[in-house]
């Protein structure tokens, strides 16, 4: 159980020098993307891509809400099936709820990924803490298996259409071949016990980490429920790649439909599909929102793919929005967690009967 204790200078004192360093450097790379991204609008002429987002309609907007609510239904959808094959059945409403509330943590602080990947399992508070852990395990390695196939097809793209050096070819090549044997990798050791493995690489390192120790047969439950998983659910492994797969061009849609709307020369679905699967690497970056990272990758590809520059921003600035909209709405089932989950500790002392 946890202990509590007081807050304040009395316990703590000073919080550790390496806390305040890495609050500063997150704070410095969120106020430089923030700067970037301002600096993007000006270059580009505000008068320009205000006159572009004034053309689009409500009826439009609604549109471009409606693909981002497939968007998250299907995932939502990939994470039930996940759920229901480890033995769980969850109101879908939920599943829902808990992803994008997820979205909605690795869109709006630095945690990022990871963040948003822990509050998933945190909202499913009906499900055990590791079988949840283990289905969002394997819904994130699916996940990354299907984008690392997309970008795999948008850089043979590039390295066919367009005139690149020898040397960046075999680098972009080289570097497919590493991160699809990273992959491989890890599924394999998945179906051994990933994160078993992982704690005895750190024993023979000697690297202790109380936390993780104290965790072991939890840690180890984990590994059992993905496992069993691949061992028992292949063709499912294969429907989630599958359908990680067609979310990238879901995606691609939602981009070309935006450029449509918008109403000038409209880049080709393909050229689209290039931006989504290339421009994906802004997200490994610890700002929130992505902010400036995100615009940077994106104008790049832009002008690699000799997209109107303007078009390009109002787009951007359009997906900004929905992204902002969607994140709030993620908000909601995160208070509502909050507001209804119990204390934690011990339970108080019954009361003696009075005899």
């Amino acid at each position: 159980m946890f202990r509590l204790g007081r807050v304040g200078r009395e316990s703590g004192g000073a919080p550790p020098s390496g806390s305040k360093a890495g609050t500063l450097v997150l704070r410095l790379v969120g106020w430089a993307g923030v700067a970037l991204f301002v600096y993007l609008i000006v270059r580009t002429g505000p008068r320009e891509i205000l006159r572009a987002i004034g053309r689009l309609s409500l009826l439009e907007v609604a549109a471009l809400m409606g693909l981002r609510l497939l968007y998250w239904l299907v995932r939502a959808v990939n994470w039930r099936a996940l759920l229901v094959a480890s033995g769980e059945r969850v109101p879908f409403g939920h599943i829902l709820g808990a992803r994008i509330a997820g979205y909605a943590v690795s869109y709006l602080t630095p945690a990022g990924n990871i963040g948003g990947e822990t509050v998933r399992i945190f909202c499913l508070d009906r499900v055990g803490r590791n079988k949840c852990l283990a289905t969002v395990v394997v819904d994130k390695t699916v996940e990354f298996l299907a984008g690392l196939a997309t970008v795999a097809l948008s850089v043979v793209f590039l390295i066919t259409e367009f005139a690149l050096p020898r040397r960046q070819k075999i680098e972009l090549f080289a570097a497919i071949a590493v991160l699809v044997l990273l992959l491989v990798f890890l599924v394999l050791k998945q179906r051994q016990g990933l994160f078993g493995w992982g704690l005895d690489t750190l024993r023979k390192l000697k690297i202790r980490v109380p936390f993780l120790e104290n965790r072991r047969d939890k840690i180890l439950e984990t590994d059992a429920h993905i496992a069993d998983f691949y061992g028992r659910h292949p063709r499912l492994f294969l429907a989630l790649f599958a359908s990680y797969f067609a979310q990238a061009w879901l995606w691609a849609a939602e981009i070309y439909f935006t450029f449509r709307f918008l109403g000038g020369e409209t880049p080709t679905f393909f050229k689209c599909f290039l931006i989504v699967t290339l421009g994906s690497f802004y997200s490994f970056l610890p700002v929130p929102g992505s902010v400036g990272v995100y615009e940077l990758t994106y104008v790049s590809l832009f002008a690699l793919l000799r997209i109107e520059m303007s078009s390009g921003m109002a787009v951007i600035l359009i997906r900004r929005v929905v992204g902002l909209i969607w994140a709030g709405i993620g908000v909601v089932p995160l208070m509502r967690k909050r507001s209804g989950a119990p204390v934690s500790g011990s339970p108080p002392p019954e009361r003696p009967v009075p005899s």
